[in-house]
């Protein structure tokens, strides 16, 4: 006669381990323990009806059920079968609970999900998927974080299907108050995304958000930007006397060699030739989608030796702060700006009109050699077809003009300064 199992106790549940097929541990009078691949561990009875019938359920999850109420349970649900009644387990449970819903409750989960499914969040990660082929790395990261980061922890579960133009004016308003150019381009991402949810048949056609007055009119709509002399001397200055070295190291580059501040901040140590004085920027970086090939003046050379000492990874600029990106984030070069008094003056993007407008009053550089340093597109598509022109050795020679008199401006404020203390 086969020796009756005894009752499996707490500490050979516990250790059992889950192997490459479900196995049991029997614990007496038809239960098991069953130990799933996955790791999960359930109790199975095993029952036979009157009329000769064997089947088996499930009647909870170990460790939730313990052995004893396990048991309790078995004897149950064998005592109900000997009565004739269908045997209920666990999912059985389940299945019968579900089915047992009301009409209303089943609609007002309809509604939910599909609130889900049309919320702010869903569709604007999906917007952002559709747009990432044809933007720039550095547009597709800024327009994460501005989605991401500003626009999803307040219009998150907002219905794209009914959001009007008051309910994101509020939030548009509070970001220009603290960052009016985060608030441009959040109130473009917000445009795209209504524009995504349109041509899918989510909104109507006549559903666009009127956020044009939503932010205040800067004058004149431009970046702001030093472009008098008087005003590079203390500009370059007070960025070389800035404390956070990698802040400054950006900053200092951007204005040597007014690229986009995105294309500064993601700078990679891959790209730069310190024998041949070159930035090599890949064409996935530039606006152009044409690789841009920069000359690095002595200045910036000495600034790159300098940020070797932090490690030498793949950013130039690692990253700082608590966001945790991987490189210095350009609104980071923007703030510093901002901290040093130069809010509403100049933004690091300002460097670039700076190039533009300085340069050639002052200098006389020739405006197709600062149009080329500052890779702009051609007027038209003509003059793209056949005007190809580069100007490498006339921009080498710029370059290096351009950070010299940049930090001779520098030198002169600071006499400036001493003598009127």
């Amino acid at each position: 006669m086969p020796k009756t199992p005894t009752q499996l106790s707490d500490l050979a549940a516990r250790k059992a381990k889950s192997k490459d097929a479900v196995y049991t541990l029997p614990s007496g009078r038809g239960l098991f323990l069953l130990v799933q691949p996955t790791g999960i561990k359930q109790w199975m009875v095993r029952f036979q009806t009157p009329e000769g019938k064997r089947g088996n359920r499930i009647i909870g999850i170990y460790p939730d059920m313990g052995i004893a109420d396990a048991h309790k349970a078995a004897d149950g649900l064998r005592q109900r079968v000997r009565m004739g009644e269908p045997p209920e387990g666990m999912y059985d449970r389940r299945r019968a609970e579900m089915a047992s819903k009301s009409k209303e409750e089943a609609e007002v989960e309809r509604l939910a999900e599909e609130a889900r499914k049309h919320s702010f969040t869903v569709i604007s990660d999906a917007w952002l998927e559709d747009r990432r082929p044809g933007w720039a790395p550095a547009t597709y990261d800024k327009s994460i974080f501005i989605v991401q980061k500003r626009l999803q922890p307040l219009l998150g579960r907002a219905d794209m299907r009914t959001l009007a133009s008051k309910d994101v004016v509020s939030v548009l308003v509070d970001l220009a108050t603290a960052t009016p150019s985060i608030a441009v381009k959040a109130r473009q991402c917000l445009n795209g995304i209504v524009d995504y949810c349109i041509v899918r048949g989510i909104r109507g056609d006549d559903q666009l958000l009127r956020l044009q007055r939503a932010l205040p009119r800067h004058r004149g709509g431009h970046i702001p930007a030093v472009t008098k002399i008087q005003g590079v001397g203390p500009l370059i200055r007070a960025i070389l006397g800035y404390e956070g070295r990698v802040v400054r190291g950006g900053l200092l580059l951007a204005a040597y060699t007014a690229c986009r501040p995105g294309v500064v901040a993601s700078a990679r140590w891959a790209e730069m030739d310190l024998e041949r004085a070159e930035w090599c920027i890949p064409a996935v970086k530039m606006k152009t989608r044409i690789e841009h090939v920069v000359s690095l003046p002595k200045q910036a050379l000495e600034m790159l030796n300098e940020m070797r000492q932090y490690g030498g990874g793949e950013y130039v600029f690692p990253g700082v702060g608590k966001r945790g990106n991987p490189h210095l984030h350009r609104d980071a070069l923007s703030k510093a700006l901002r901290d040093m008094g130069f809010q509403g003056q100049h933004a690091t993007h300002g460097f670039r009109a700076m190039l533009r407008t300085v340069a050639r009053e002052r200098l006389k550089i020739d405006i197709d050699v600062l149009e080329a340093q500052l890779a702009h597109a051609k007027a038209d598509e003509i003059q793209a077809a056949y005007d190809r022109a580069r100007f490498e050795d006339e921009r080498r020679v710029v370059m290096k003009v351009w950070a010299d008199f940049l930090h001779e401006q520098a030198e002169s404020a600071k006499v400036l300064q001493m003598k009127r203390a």
